[in-house]
């Protein structure tokens, strides 16, 4: 007897970096399930782009207002996502009453949970990223029903910091699945090595506060290497960042060895990692997709952390640490004969990160993992 389809909702209420992490995993399940994306009207037209791209036509989309005083208040304060415990107050009897699952990339069930009566729906959450800062180690997590995990190190730690759910499912990194559909393109027309340069948004982490004009400087001073300056989205966000794109002066624009982008889809599609040759950040897990194909790293220290014992820092461990610009003339001549020594740490970070198996990819074995958990 066959059974019955399944409903399943993919809440999109985020930036578009989040949408990689989801989307092949919803186009697979797709196949054989009702699939419903639930987002809101503003909605960036990379979902639409991302569906056509993966062929799959059942995914429905469905954009839902939040309330109108909301709405006005957005518009007020220049918001482009609907404020979330908003929108899902509105939505709420929709939401619980026709999904047998929901998916989160983010922490805002709370919502959901409290007024959940029964078992359904279940919440599951996806990353929207591989486990870097401590922001990755959530004890909310235990709120979920079922967890999907990227590779063994998300399981261990997860395990080993006690916010390991009643349903882990290692599957690997559905991201790659998306963005390697995507051809390699071209940024500078000359031969020279390409520095991506990628700091955090967080004031507590990031180097761009202390370093990022002096690292800018640096590049625009040589001639021996590209830049590509592509912070994490949020940095220059009014609402998350809260720096200023203006604080930049316009001679790097202009550069012809210098690409800035504040956050265009290639900046979170893969585009620069898989282009650059050398990686420079500080606590940004781009990183571990920089490093599927082994390369050089430089990683940026001014806040002068202890970091050799913290997992949080677990990255630093992939390339030379550095105080701050003055001393990236010499690590970069460094890579030259050090990576050598960081390759072999690389590979084995990658292989402890995403898992992988021979015959299906991180996607369609997302989706199986969902399906079983939900028969």
């Amino acid at each position: 007897m066959q059974q019955k389809k399944k409903r399943i909702g993919f809440l999109y209420l985020d930036e578009i970096h989040h949408l990689f992490h989801f989307i092949s995993v919803a186009a697979e399940l797709a196949k054989t399930e009702d699939v419903e994306i639930l987002t809101h009207p503003r909605c960036d037209d990379l979902l639409f782009e991302s569906i056509e791209k993966l062929g799959d036509t059942n995914i429905k989309v469905r954009r839902l207002e939040t309330k109108r005083f909301r709405r006005f208040t957005d518009k007020l304060k220049n918001r482009d996502l609907p404020r979330k415990g908003f929108w899902i107050k509105k939505h709420k009897k929709y939401l619980l009453e026709n999904f047998d699952a929901l998916i989160f990339t983010d922490y805002f069930h709370h919502y959901l949970l409290k007024w959940r009566t029964g078992a359904y729906p279940k919440l599951i959450k996806f990353g929207h990223g591989p486990p870097g800062r401590a922001y990755s180690y959530n004890k909310d997590l235990l709120d979920f029903d079922a967890q999907l995990l990227y590779g063994q190190f998300n399981y261990d730690q997860f395990e080993e910091m006690g916010i390991l759910g009643p349903k882990p499912m290692t599957i690997g990194y559905p991201k790659i699945d998306v963005v390697e559909k995507d051809e390699k393109k071209e940024y500078f027309s000359n031969q020279k090595p390409t520095v991506i340069y990628n700091p955090h948004f967080d004031p507590e982490y990031t180097s761009w506060d202390k370093e990022g004009l002096k690292v800018l400087e640096y590049f625009y001073n040589q001639d021996r290497y590209n830049l590509i300056f592509a912070p994490h989205l949020n940095l220059f966000q009014e609402l998350k960042g809260n720096r200023k794109l203006s604080e930049i002066p316009e001679k790097y624009f202009k550069a012809d060895h210098i690409l800035i982008d504040p956050g265009s889809v290639d900046s979170v599609n893969m585009a620069y990692t898989r282009y650059a040759d050398i990686y420079l950040g500080d606590v940004s897990s781009q990183v571990f997709e920089f490093i599927i194909e082994p390369r050089p790293c430089i990683f940026l220290n001014p806040n002068n952390f202890d970091y050799k014992n913290d997992i949080s820092f677990r990255f630093w461990k992939l390339g030379e640490v550095i105080s701050g610009a003055e001393k990236l003339d010499q690590a970069l001549k460094n890579t030259q004969h050090n990576f050598k020594e960081y390759k072999p740490i690389q590979e084995k970070m990658t292989a402890e990160n995403f898992y992988s198996e021979k015959g299906s990819t991180a996607s369609e074995r997302a989706a199986k993992a969902i399906r079983d958990f939900l028969n």
